[in-house]
């Protein structure tokens, strides 16, 4: 009878510790599951069509300095997480979220440059704390892209390559220039173009 008792105690007590053990690892009942599928893409950059990317850092938006033969609006995705990005990187590759690109008219590029350009448009700031770009804008010059924005009009904040009216290259605007730069998205019919 010992010798029994000796050869199932042992196993009583290695199966309750699987069982203990597999208990641990099951969610509770009100514990959240995290969502893996929560991210559905990946930021990569395409090989195909890139450009030359010279990027001028002594551009400024400010001004008349600004010269480029022509821009192109980018309806995109450019963050991942806390992670941003512009539409192009320094490699000249382009990012693999863009939905849609349009060319700028004169009057739509003089809107970006106004806007970008005023100090006005940065005065009393709405203070959102989230960044994710959404529309980019990619200035060329003899074929080549000397500058580039990423705007999020959803967190109300942009950045540029090019200084901005208020001496930085990322800053918060106000409801004036969102309102601006909402219309601009709208008639690009780009996704998007409302703030929250």
């Amino acid at each position: 009878m010992k010798s029994l008792l000796l050869i199932t105690f042992p196993f009583w007590t290695l199966c309750s510790c699987i069982n203990h053990s597999s208990k641990n690892t099951a969610p509770e009942q009100n514990q959240s599951i995290p969502d893996e599928s929560a991210s559905v893409y990946n930021i990569e950059w395409s090989d195909s069509s890139t450009v030359m990317y010279a990027v001028d850092t002594f551009l400024s938006h400010k001004g008349k300095t600004f010269v480029c033969d022509s821009a192109i609006a980018v309806d995109y995705i450019g963050f991942l997480g806390e992670h941003t990005y512009m539409p192009i990187n320094e490699k000249g590759q382009w990012i693999n979220t863009i939905e849609k690109t349009k060319k700028l008219s004169v009057e739509q590029l003089k809107l970006i440059h106004t806007a970008l350009g005023n100090k006005k448009s940065f005065e009393h700031p709405m203070m959102i704390s989230c960044y994710e770009p959404r529309i980019g804008i990619v200035y060329f010059k003899n074929n080549k892209v000397i500058g580039q924005s990423a705007i999020c009009l959803g967190c109300v904040r942009l950045e540029s390559t090019a200084k901005l009216g208020n001496g930085d290259n990322y800053s918060s605007f106000n409801v004036q220039t969102l309102r601006q730069l909402e219309k601009l998205c709208s008639d690009l019919q780009f996704s998007n173009c409302k703030h929250w």
